[in-house]
């Protein structure tokens, strides 16, 4: 999952939103560090991302996308996942709508800014000028950000190529995304109830059950 996707999983608790927030910029054991409901959103991120990676829908879906973003397949997966988050927003979020969910994150961000990593600090202030986390429900929105990342982080495609591939498998995307999203709900909201400190906080695999 991407920036959208961690942040809503974190609940209304700001500090884990910051962990999960920063969590791909903490290497290693360097979360060891961090006050203790940071350290704990890291440890969370890592968890969604453990359990998005191995949960047989998306490796499935995956295969689509292999032949066109080979290694970057999930990269893309995950911006598409955020994409219909944003576009099914009332769906999963009755209290508060996305845009006033993403500034009032952009507000809690900034007034933490000195727990973020200089990586993430550039990447929030670029996410705040364009309100991308909203704007992720938007197509064209979202091929300006996907061709940042292009540019950026060297992905194979550029943003006009990786729009085109969603549009042209908008649905079966779409499917697996209301197949898995709604399971991964319930596993952070548990996750966030009985989730330890440690990086062996994954839950059992019973939320696998139906699919092995």
């Amino acid at each position: 999952m991407n920036f959208l996707a961690h942040i809503y999983l974190s609940g209304n608790n700001k500090l884990l939103m910051i962990g999960n927030l920063i969590g791909d910029a903490i290497k290693g054991n360097k979360y060891e560090n961090l006050q203790p409901s940071i350290r704990k959103g890291v440890l969370m991120h890592r968890a969604i991302d453990d359990f998005t990676d191995r949960h047989p829908v998306n490796f499935k879906i995956r295969k689509l996308f292999h032949p066109y973003f080979g290694k970057y397949a999930g990269v893309y997966l995950d911006m598409f996942y955020d994409h219909f988050l944003a576009v099914g927003w009332n769906e999963f979020s009755k209290d508060v709508s996305l845009n006033t969910f993403c500034r009032n994150f952009y507000v809690t961000a900034l007034s933490k800014h000195k727990y973020l990593p200089s990586k993430i600090k550039n990447i929030l202030y670029w996410l705040i000028i364009g309100n991308r986390l909203k704007n992720y429900s938007n197509l064209n929105s979202l091929q300006t950000t996907l061709e940042y990342m292009h540019r950026r982080r060297k992905l194979p495609r550029s943003g006009k190529e990786a729009i085109n591939f969603l549009k042209e498998n908008y649905d079966v995307i779409r499917e697996s995304f209301y197949e898995f999203f709604p399971l991964l709900v319930i596993y952070t909201r548990i996750w966030r109830e009985n989730g330890s400190n440690t990086p062996s906080s994954q839950l059992p695999d019973l939320f696998l059950a139906d699919y092995l």
